[in-house]
């Protein structure tokens, strides 16, 4: 070759750099849903479409959704607080508070057990006191809600030597709206 001769590139020399084509394509492909996603999050018809929603759940504002959630997880809260507590010197005012909070199938077993555990607490001698520790709505509609709680409890009794020992529970709640009220209809022990 001489040195006045135009030369012709090598097939090494013609290669694409595919990696950093793909990648310049793949920012600027992220770039366009993201300013995609703004722009419709920001639209008129976005917001219409979230409040449609919201009142398809039954609330005539925007926020219904949350609203139900929270109403749906508060009962749950208090039912699961409620159904861990545990006091062998009284425990029918115990009874009777998780009884206003249950229905259907679950009211009526737990009302034919009260005797039964009654009578275990006083035979124990013991006491319980639960928090939650996490909840979560699994499934929701107008009137039904699976929920999934966390709850610690701490327990003492005849075998713990006065001591309180520390007890986990995950439990799945399944609410129903009974005279506006959210109650148990069941509640299940699981993992």
């Amino acid at each position: 070759m001489t040195t006045g001769e135009p030369q012709l590139p090598t097939d090494r020399e013609r290669r694409v750099p595919w990696g950093l084509v793909n990648g310049v394509l793949g920012a600027l492909l992220v770039g366009l849903v993201a300013a995609t996603a703004v722009t419709a999050a920001r639209s008129d018809d976005a917001r219409e479409a979230v409040r449609a929603a919201a009142t398809d759940w039954g609330g005539d504002e925007p926020n219904a959704l949350t609203r139900q959630h929270r109403e749906v997880t508060e009962a749950a809260r208090a039912l699961t607080e409620a159904f861990l507590e545990v006091d062998y010197r009284d425990m029918q005012p115990l009874i009777d508070e998780v009884l206003s909070m249950a229905t259907g199938d679950f009211a009526k077993e737990y009302e034919q057990r009260a005797p039964e555990l009654i009578e275990a607490a006083r035979e124990n001698e013991s006491l319980s006191s639960g928090s939650v520790a996490a909840i979560g709505v699994g499934e929701m509609d107008g009137d039904s809600a699976l929920v999934y709680v966390a709850a610690d409890s701490e327990v003492e009794n005849v075998t713990t030597d006065g001591t309180k020992q520390p007890r986990f529970y995950r439990l799945q709640l399944d609410m129903v709206r009974d005279d506006g009220t959210w109650k148990a209809a069941s509640v299940r022990f699981v993992g």
